[in-house]
């Protein structure tokens, strides 16, 4: 009785472990996979770069329109509202930025954060930071203009910018596979180093 309640035990033990086993055991990328990501991201990076030149400085006057059809088509109730009291709040005209007090600073605002992106994902700086910075402008967007444009535009681009924040892609042909070995040296006597270290 006592041999096959020992062997039970260890017919136990052994399972348990393999569970563990499967379950802790981190999921690793080939040479190849994690080459391709970085090329994404690149791809994703020169995307956002791309939208930067036609809604330029110092007006920004390309970017009116669309905060216009964003305040018309939003998918979700309320966020009309936001854009014409922020954005908006003072605009005469849906042609021009003529009266609009706090368009241009705003639009300032959202044109640094997409070149943040923009620089942060073609040259693998902080990739993970650049993704979900990209994956909060992304949904802005697909949260105002999916009505407006093909549905599955914006939402493919939240999409690609969650897997960039998921796997750090700029350890790969990136300024990131520089710095990421001396965050990680650091982390152990410096919190902030520990911190920033994901993100890289």
């Amino acid at each position: 009785m006592s041999i096959s309640s020992s062997a039970n035990d260890r017919k136990r033990i052994a399972v348990t472990r393999a569970k563990e086993t499967s379950i802790a055991s981190p999921i690793t990328l080939s040479e190849r996979s994690i080459t391709g990501l970085a090329l994404i991201r690149i791809f994703v990076g020169y995307l956002w770069f791309q939208q930067l030149f036609w809604k330029m400085p110092p007006n920004f006057a390309g970017l009116y329109p669309y905060i216009i059809r964003e305040s018309q088509h939003t998918i979700i109730p309320g966020y009309g509202y936001i854009l014409q009291h922020t954005f908006l709040s003072g605009c005469s005209s849906l042609h021009s930025t003529s009266g609009c007090t706090l368009f241009v600073p705003l639009a300032a605002g959202v044109w640094i954060a997409e070149l943040i992106v923009a620089t942060s994902l073609m040259f693998g700086v902080f990739t993970r930071f650049g993704a979900i910075l990209g994956t909060v402008l992304a949904a802005q967007l697909y949260v105002g203009l999916a009505y407006s444009d093909w549905y599955w535009t914006y939402g493919m681009l939240v999409q690609l910018c969650l897997v960039l924040t998921a796997i750090p892609t700029g350890r790969r042909l990136g300024v990131d596979q520089w710095l990421a070995p001396r965050l990680q040296a650091a982390a152990s006597s410096n919190r902030f180093a520990r911190f920033v270290s994901w993100f890289a």
